[in-house]
């Protein structure tokens, strides 16, 4: 079976633009779609000593369903969890670990100064290992649909 490409849940603009992109990666791949909503700990000393039980807010849950509802149109198997974590960028590497990941789509980490915000992303693709699509550069435009028929 294919590694399923991971996508992270970031701005609602950006996450349909990301699962769009992983759409068409994935029709083309026969992967899956992993769709995660990363979720803050509460204690870092619970981080998988037990199940979170706080639930999402309704607009988040709204939002995930309307997600899915794109990502099905595609006919693309989905699955979508939520993932605790105390840092973001160790919780997606995390993520991208125990997935097996073939691919990532996760919003770029900021920074305070920009050149924070580069190192962070500069550390990040590297600690990775596998493709990472932020969709801030024009990387992305790589994995637009091809007409039918080509």
């Amino acid at each position: 079976m294919t590694s399923p490409i991971l996508v992270v849940t970031g701005e609602p603009t950006w996450t349909m633009q990301a699962l769009h992109l992983a759409a068409a990666m994935a029709r083309e791949s026969g992967a899956a779609i992993l769709l995660v909503e990363m979720t803050p700990a509460s204690h870092i000393q619970s981080l998988g000593a037990e199940p979170d039980e706080t639930l999402l807010p309704l607009a988040r849950m709204a939002a995930l369903r309307q997600y899915a509802d794109t990502v099905e149109s595609y006919g693309i198997p989905l699955t979508v969890t939520t993932f605790q974590c105390a840092d973001p960028i160790g919780g997606l590497l995390s993520a991208c670990e125990q997935a097996d990941a073939a691919a990532v789509f996760a919003p770029a980490p900021g920074g305070a100064l920009s050149f924070v915000a580069a190192a962070r992303l500069w550390y990040l693709r590297r600690a990775l290992r596998r493709p990472l699509f932020t969709l801030d550069d024009d990387r992305a435009a790589i994995w637009q649909p091809r007409p039918l028929g080509v």
